[in-house]
């Protein structure tokens, strides 16, 4: 475990010299990860299930070719002596080595490779959640030294001896501390570290900490304890599923993408409270990236977190006018996600907010298509093609298009402004 620990807090000399180390660089590190072991659950997840189907139909091939020839063995004895219906011992002892000897040469391989990659797949998960942690926690305590300075260290003059510089000393002793930190204290412990100690808001109004505490001791079920429910699990998550003591824990598509998204708010909206109280320097980029996470999740229909994270960004106050961009096309990707889901009230609610009076034409087509007001948008695609460099790919692909391309009419209306 605890050389699992040094290769999450430890970089070479040559990576931290060629990398940019800051608040940012761990969130696109963060991110990578997370996309990565989706991408690979969704390639590999279809091939491994098509594997147990191929493998769970020759087993019914067996088994059903078995039948056959048992069948047919069990009339032949029957055939054998019409006007005798008693089987000989020797005659029954014959009958079921065929049948053992049959048995015997059925496929020894089991179903299992979609649980063994869904397995795996969600253990890296987990994994990477833990790097963040371990990410931020190096990052702070390098960048503020001082909040270490009442701590006490121990050093051998043998250990002393071993450094060239008084940096090169102070490092490594960082170092060990947040593996100390990462060692010693329990998950809960850890984010009350981060909340108490360092000051950073975990959100708890749009992170559901529990779900992500169940993800947790569920890993631990699959790493010691064989997959089995045992009463630690049951008593530190409350149990939401219900499990019995002895019952083996899975891993499917649905919780597995559950898992994903409990991963990815709770690691954004930490990230972003680190970002703004760290790297103060560097706010306009944090506010992009919250402005691009709400709309790649509005591509890939995760409504509820673009809702969540919309709903974050409330509490950003924008200071120039690329954050009053960034915010805008925030609250549109909202609206959009509401009215995805229908709930007409609340997108009202949202456009209320929205004030696109001095906007580019895109965001006034937004506001209107959001509001259902479709007489100017002939016009307003017109000038967006010109100001906003709107193009047909953009149109086709946009969520915010997909609630007119869906009517005939108007669609082909707008077509043909790109034909122009």
């Amino acid at each position: 475990m605890k050389e699992e620990k040094d290769s999450i807090v430890s970089t070479t000399k040559e990576e931290k010299k060629e990398k940019v180390y800051n608040v940012e660089s761990i969130y696109n590190t963060y991110f990578e990860n997370l996309n990565s072991v989706k991408l690979y659950f969704n390639k590999f997840g279809n091939l491994a299930s098509g594997e147990d189907e191929s493998i769970k139909e020759k087993s019914k091939e067996f088994f059903d070719q078995a039948l056959s020839e048992i069948t047919e063995e069990m009339e032949r004895v029957k055939n054998k002596d019409k006007n005798d219906d008693s089987t000989t011992k020797e005659e029954a002892e014959i009958f079921l080595k065929k049948i053992a000897r049959k048995f015997r040469k059925q496929p020894k391989i089991s179903p299992r490779n979609y649980e063994i990659l869904s397995r795996s797949s969600f253990l890296m998960l987990n994994n990477y959640f833990e790097y963040l942690i371990a990410d931020l926690l190096s990052y702070y305590y390098n960048k503020f030294k001082n909040s270490l300075n009442e701590k006490e260290f121990k050093f051998t003059l043998k250990e002393l001896n071993e450094y060239e510089t008084i940096e090169e000393a102070t490092k490594d002793l960082i170092i060990k501390e947040v593996e100390s930190i990462i060692i010693e204290k329990s998950f809960n412990e850890l984010l009350e570290h981060f909340e108490d100690k360092l000051s950073i808001s975990l959100e708890k109004d749009l992170i559901k900490w529990n779900a992500i505490i169940e993800i947790r001791e569920r890993r631990h079920l699959i790493v010691h304890n064989s997959s089995i429910v045992n009463k630690k699990y049951i008593s530190r998550t409350k149990n939401p599923y219900n499990y019995q003591i002895g019952d083996i824990v899975h891993i499917d598509k649905d919780y597995f993408f559950k898992s994903w998204s409990h991963f990815k708010l709770a690691g954004q909206l930490l990230i972003f409270n680190c970002w703004g109280k760290w790297d103060k320097d560097n706010i306009d980029n944090a506010v992009s990236q919250i402005m691009i996470q709400t709309f790649e999740d509005l591509n890939s229909k995760n409504y509820d977190l673009v809702c969540k994270t919309c709903k974050y960004s409330e509490q950003i106050e924008p200071i120039n006018e690329d954050q009053e961009d960034y915010i805008l096309r925030i609250k549109v990707n909202n609206a959009i996600s509401l009215k995805k889901q229908n709930k007409d009230n609340e997108v009202k609610k949202v456009l209320k907010k929205i004030k696109v009076g001095t906007a580019t034409p895109l965001f006034k087509i937004a506001h209107n298509i959001l509001s259902e007001k479709h007489d100017d948008l002939e016009e307003l695609f017109t000038q967006a093609i010109v100001v906003d460099k709107l193009t047909i790919e953009s149109y086709l692909e946009w969520p915010i298009f997909d609630f007119v391309r869906e009517k005939e009419e108007i669609n082909k209306v707008l077509i043909k402004t790109f034909e122009k």
